[in-house]
């Protein structure tokens, strides 16, 4: 079921785990918890490239974030635009407006992100942390935001269509 994916994601660090625990006899925990605790104790030696890994890793969430930003930025300014045809247009420029400002807070939210994990993982790495520095969560939980904001653009669209 779902321990399995969950122990697939715990184990993508590249660490090795005792066989014992996989099996769940329930005693072979406190030895892998000991090897693991032994392993993290040694020093860690950070090169300077990481640290610009992370920059760049900040600099192409936000990347996408200004691009999400400019994106509703134009739609409100097109939905402005004076069109050909007059009569009715004061309600569909208000959709209109209202389908580029969806996406707006999305790129606030990409932008939060960004910074929130940027500062964490120059922390860690300051820190000499071990990890872990991969997010899985966060990235999913965000696609899943622009999905909403796209479909919702899409019903307001279809709503001022009909």
């Amino acid at each position: 079921g779902g321990g399995g994916w969950l122990r697939f994601f715990h184990n993508t660090g590249g660490k090795k785990r005792s066989h014992a625990h996989d099996g769940g006899s329930g005693g072979g925990g406190s030895g892998t918890s000991q090897q693991q605790q032994f392993s993290r104790s040694a020093p860690v030696k950070i090169d300077p490239k990481v640290f610009f890994a992370n920059e760049r890793t900040f600099l192409a969430w936000m990347h996408v974030s200004v691009i999400l930003a400019g994106a509703s930025v134009a739609i409100v300014a097109f939905a402005d635009a004076p069109s050909s045809s007059s009569n009715s247009r004061h309600g569909r420029s208000l959709a209109d407006q209202l389908y580029g400002v969806v996406l707006l807070p999305v790129s606030i939210v990409f932008i939060l992100y960004a910074m929130m994990q940027y500062s964490r993982r120059s922390s860690m790495i300051r820190r000499k942390a071990p990890g872990p520095y991969v997010d899985i969560i966060g990235p999913t939980v965000l696609t899943v935001i622009l999905m909403l904001s796209i479909v919702t653009q899409f019903s307001l669209k279809l709503y001022t269509l009909m």
